[in-house]
């Protein structure tokens, strides 16, 4: 890695957060969303969820829950054929039998 050094975003105050949030979430919107909203990548926003979601929590409140992201890639497809190799291998042998 070279020594040019990223310049960190500003942090995000709870107020700001929540009020973005409660927003996507009126609109259906998931943490991708909310990520676009505040100009932070997914990773950043969950850690941000989590940091503030528990101080809520101690005081008697819970964030309502996000859509759920669609997933990439082959979706649920590539879970299929996860099952599959599990069943294969996990299957009784199959004895020679003479017919």
């Amino acid at each position: 890695m070279d020594n040019i050094s990223k310049t960190k975003a500003a942090s995000i105050s709870a107020p700001e957060f929540v009020k973005a949030y409660i927003a996507v979430h009126d609109n259906g919107g998931t943490v991708a969303d909310l990520a676009e909203t505040l100009n932070r990548d997914v990773g950043q926003v969950r850690a941000k969820r989590n940091s503030v979601a528990a101080q809520l929590k101690e005081r008697g409140v819970e964030l309502p829950t996000l859509k759920r992201m669609e997933r990439s890639g082959m979706g649920s497809a590539s879970f299929d054929e996860a099952a599959d190799l599990v069943r294969l291998y996990t299957a009784p042998p199959i004895e020679n039998s003479e017919v």
